[in-house]
């Protein structure tokens, strides 16, 4: 009994300890910032099964095997949707509304999980890494530490928002008693209703994934942004004597030139991601407006649409004003050497072709992350965006079917 004491110790013992190195790798002080900027990133892909960077051996036939069986389920999940709208039976068109919100979002998913894997294999998140460190040794990003710490506390938010309300929505068609023509079909997708809950499983699963990849596409974006504010600001508080200053534009000329490689770098691993979830996204803001000014008849019906608008806006916020900062903050930067009095007064001819050269090195419009080559994520682009959708909502508003009430009037003869 004694060896068999020991052993079952031993094995207590272990599974302590890699509950307590699964925790450590979840929980993060903002000290750990410090030398690991994208730690909250990491460790979000790793808890997912996501990891194809860091993992090897059984680690990374497990990632396989998880990534595999939830696009495919995915994948499978979007047909049987599809395949029931548009063969199986007509819908009233809030029904279909609904349908093609949530068939968008797991395109979205899919595309999500399709981007990140790839990133990974082929090494552009390590490469993007590195040349962002490269620029200024990640001063700008460990300037700024608070706001990676706070960021993460956002998303972690929205995981849980989003694991609660497919919970919910799942567990809400075994309470009803009355359930439309729509539920009952899509409660047959794995043949037997029981399993319903499986849809619940994979929903949560890929809206994590398109979150996760919605992060490292912001955790980038801002770091860039940050290492080109800290830029900014040691061109507007550059002082001190003729040579220190000409010793100094000298080096920023170079550190400009890579912070511009890194830019143009990182426009080259996102364009292509951007242009899918804005080319998504606006489709969901659309189909989510004309749910809600359709349905809403009561404050109920407005709580059911809520998550829907909440994660609508989250997901048009998270893929433009991340890439409209770093435009903007590219673009501030012949501003700030012109307004440097110490760089021009007193006249140097030396100093004046120095920042004559950083200031026409600065002159990049396109400096930034586009959408696929077509534009650069900027501002007025956003605005134009909005304007366009919500043009297109007005015209979708006054097109929509009225629904015909048929009255029956008895005669009183």
């Amino acid at each position: 009994m004694v060896p068999s004491v020991s052993k079952l110790s031993v094995i207590s013992t272990e599974s302590l300890n890699s509950l307590k190195s699964v925790s450590s790798r979840i929980n993060l002080t903002k000290e750990d910032y410090e030398n690991t900027p994208f730690a909250h990133v990491e460790r979000i892909i790793w808890l997912l099964r996501l990891d194809f960077t860091h993992s090897r051996g059984w680690a990374r036939r497990i990632n396989n095997a998880v990534t595999a069986i939830f696009l495919i389920s995915s994948m499978y999940y979007l047909g049987f949707m599809a395949k029931t709208m548009f063969y199986k039976s007509s819908f009233y068109v809030l029904d279909m509304s609904l349908q093609l919100l949530s068939m968008i979002w797991h395109v979205e998913s899919i595309l999500s999980t399709v981007f990140l894997v790839y990133w990974q294999l082929s090494g552009k998140l390590e490469g993007l890494k590195a040349k962002l460190e490269v620029c200024q040794n990640f001063r700008g990003v460990r300037s700024k530490t608070h706001k990676f710490y706070d960021g993460a506390r956002w998303f972690i938010i929205l995981y849980v928002v989003t694991t609660v309300f497919n919970v919910c929505y799942s567990a809400k068609f075994y309470f009803e008693k009355l359930h439309s023509v729509w539920a009952m079909l899509i409660s047959e997708m794995f043949y037997y209703k029981k399993l319903g809950f499986i849809m619940s499983i994979i929903s949560s699963y890929m809206y994590s994934v398109w979150l996760t990849t919605t992060y490292v596409f912001v955790t980038y974006a801002n770091a860039a942004y940050f290492e080109v504010s800290y830029f900014n600001k040691q061109i507007r508080n550059l002082s001190g004597t003729r040579d220190f200053l000409k010793e100094e534009l000298l080096k920023n000329i170079e550190k400009f030139r890579l912070i511009s490689e890194a830019i143009a770098e990182l426009d080259m691993v996102f364009r292509l991601y951007t242009f899918a979830m804005l080319a998504t996204v606006i489709p969901i803001l659309i189909f989510t407006l004309m749910m809600l000014n359709q349905h809403m008849s009561s404050f109920t019906d407005f709580l059911i649409c809520a998550p829907f608008i909440l994660f609508c806006t989250c997901a048009f916020c998270s893929v433009t004003i991340a890439p409209a900062r770093v435009h903007e903050e590219c673009q501030n930067l012949k501003h700030s050497l012109c307004k440097n009095k110490n760089i021009w007064q007193p006249y140097d001819p030396e100093i004046y072709q120095l920042a004559n050269t950083l200031s026409n090195h600065c002159e990049q419009n396109g400096l930034g992350i586009s959408i696929w080559g077509f534009a650069t994520l900027s501002r007025p682009l956003i605005l134009g965006t909005l304007s366009a959708t919500a043009m297109m909502m007005s015209l979708l508003t006054d097109l929509k079917p009225e629904r015909i009430i048929e009255v029956t009037v008895e005669d009183g003869n």
